[in-house]
C-alpha cells in the first residue's frame, strides 16, 4: 500500500543536496521526494519506489515517466504535484495513466489573461483559458453541456460572460441565450435586451416559466427531427444553437423550511434541467450549469453525467472538488489569483481564464441591443408581468 507521510516541505538546500549521478537534477529531486514522503511499496524489509523508465527534455519542459508497483491515489498525486511545484518553483503536472507521469514546465503559468488576446476559432467554440502550453478551447458541438463550480469572486460568472460575449461576437445571427440568474438578476439582467438573449429569469418562479418554454421548444424540435429523420443537430442544416446559462444553481434546491408550493416549483425546475441534460444536446440545446456550492444534490447525477466538460475555480474543500471534477485539486488552487481554474474532459488541466469587464463586453456586443418585451410570471407565480 502506498504511504504518504505528512512532513515539512523540503528546503532549497535539501532539495539541491542530492549527490552526483547520471540522472537529471529533476529526477534526483523527484526521487528524494519519493523517499521523504514514503511513496513506495514495502517488500519485506525493503521499499520499492517508482522507477524511472524515460526522461524527455527540451528547452521548455521536462517529462519524467515512472513505472510503479501500484497505482497512486488522487490525493497522493495532488500532494506530490503541490510539493514539486513549491520545491522547483516551476509549473508541475502529475498524472497516472498506467505510468506515473511528471511534467515540469520551464514557462510560468500566467496570473492574468486579457480577453483581447483570445484568438479567433471557427465553429461553436469558446475559450477556456491559457496556460504554459497555450490556449485551450471547448467545442460545444462535440460536448454540449458543461458544469462550472467555484467559490464566489474567483471567476465563475466572468467565465459565463466570456462565453456569452465570444459566442455573440462569432455567431451573432445563430446563437440564442436563456439565462437564469439566481443572484437576483444582478449579473445578467443588464443584457436582457440583446437580440440574442430571449429571457433573463431572476427568481425560481421565472426560472420555472422559462424552463417550461424550453421544454416545449425541445418537444417541437424532437417532432421535427423525427419527421426529417434526424438524430443529431450537427448532422442537419440547422445553424442555430440555444444556450441555457444557470448562474447559482444551488438556489433551485428545495430546503426543508420551504412551503410546499415553493418546493414543488424547485422540484419541477430540477426535473426539466435533468431533461435538458439528457435530451437537449442532440437537439441543439447547450446547458452551462454554474454553482458556488457543488454538492451531490446541486450537481445531480443526470446533469453531472451528461456534462463531459467540468470546470472548477477554487473550492473550499477536497470534498467539493471531488463532486465538481470527480478528482481533487480545486481546493489547492491559489487563493490570491482570480480566474485560475481546473478544466476536465478526459484529463485535468490548469488554466488562467481570460478577464472581461462589463464596459468591454458592452463595447463588443452592446450594438445588438434592441427594444423588446418579454412575458414573465411575478415572484408569486400568480400573475404575469411584462418585463424588458
Amino acid at each position: 500500500m502506498w504511504e504518504l507521510m505528512t512532513i515539512p516541505l523540503l528546503t532549497g538546500a535539501a532539495a539541491l543536496w542530492l549527490g552526483r549521478n547520471t540522472f537529471s537534477e529533476e529526477h534526483r529531486i523527484v526521487h528524494q521526494l519519493f523517499e521523504q514522503y514514503h511513496i513506495s511499496v514495502k517488500d519485506g524489509k525493503e521499499r520499492r519506489y517508482p522507477k524511472l523508465v524515460r526522461e524527455c527534455k527540451s528547452t521548455k519542459r521536462v517529462k519524467l515517466i515512472y513505472r510503479t508497483p501500484l497505482a497512486l491515489e488522487e490525493k497522493t498525486l495532488r500532494t506530490l504535484q503541490q510539493v514539486l511545484s513549491v520545491t522547483l518553483d516551476q509549473e508541475v503536472n502529475v498524472s497516472f495513466k498506467k505510468w506515473l507521469i511528471i511534467e515540469i514546465s520551464k514557462d510560468k503559468m500566467p496570473s492574468y489573461v486579457s480577453y483581447q488576446d483570445v484568438p479567433h476559432r471557427k465553429g461553436w467554440m469558446i475559450p477556456l483559458g491559457k496556460n504554459h502550453q497555450g490556449w485551450h478551447f471547448h467545442h460545444f458541438d462535440h460536448t454540449p453541456h458543461t458544469t462550472i463550480s467555484g467559490t464566489t469572486r474567483f471567476g465563475k460568472t466572468i467565465m459565463m460572460k466570456v462565453m456569452m460575449t465570444y459566442l455573440i461576437e462569432h455567431h451573432p445571427l445563430d446563437v440564442q441565450f436563456i439565462i437564469i440568474d439566481l443572484k437576483g438578476g444582478l449579473e445578467f439582467n443588464r443584457y436582457k435586451n440583446l437580440q440574442q438573449v430571449k429571457w433573463v429569469a431572476s427568481n425560481p418562479s421565472e426560472a420555472l416559466y422559462v424552463l417550461k418554454e424550453i421544454q416545449k421548444d425541445m418537444e417541437e424540435r424532437m417532432e421535427r427531427f423525427k419527421r426529417q429523420g434526424w438524430s443529431n443537430i450537427v448532422d442537419t442544416p440547422l445553424s442555430q444553437r440555444l444556450f441555457v446559462l444557470i448562474d447559482e444553481a444551488a438556489q433551485l434546491m428545495p430546503e426543508k423550511f420551504m412551503e410546499k408550493e415553493e418546493k414543488k416549483t424547485l422540484a419541477q425546475c430540477q426535473s426539466i434541467l435533468s431533461e435538458i441534460a439528457r435530451l437537449g444536446g442532440a437537439l441543439g440545446v447547450r446547458l452551462v450549469y454554474g454553482t458556488q456550492y457543488p454538492t451531490s444534490n446541486v450537481l445531480n447525477g443526470s446533469i453531472k453525467q451528461n456534462a463531459d466538460l467540468k470546470v472548477s475555480f477554487r473550492l473550499g474543500s477536497d470534498y467539493a472538488s471531488k463532486v465538481a471534477l470527480d478528482t481533487y485539486g480545486a481546493e489547492t488552487l491559489p487563493s490570491d489569483i482570480k480566474g485560475r481554474a481546473l478544466i476536465k474532459t478526459h484529463e485535468v488541466k490548469e488554466v488562467q481564464v481570460p478577464y472581461l469587464n462589463h464596459d468591454e463586453i458592452w463595447k463588443r456586443i452592446g450594438g445588438y441591443e434592441v427594444a423588446k418585451q418579454t412575458i414573465m410570471p411575478d415572484k408569486t407565480g400568480a400573475d404575469y408581468v411584462r418585463l424588458g
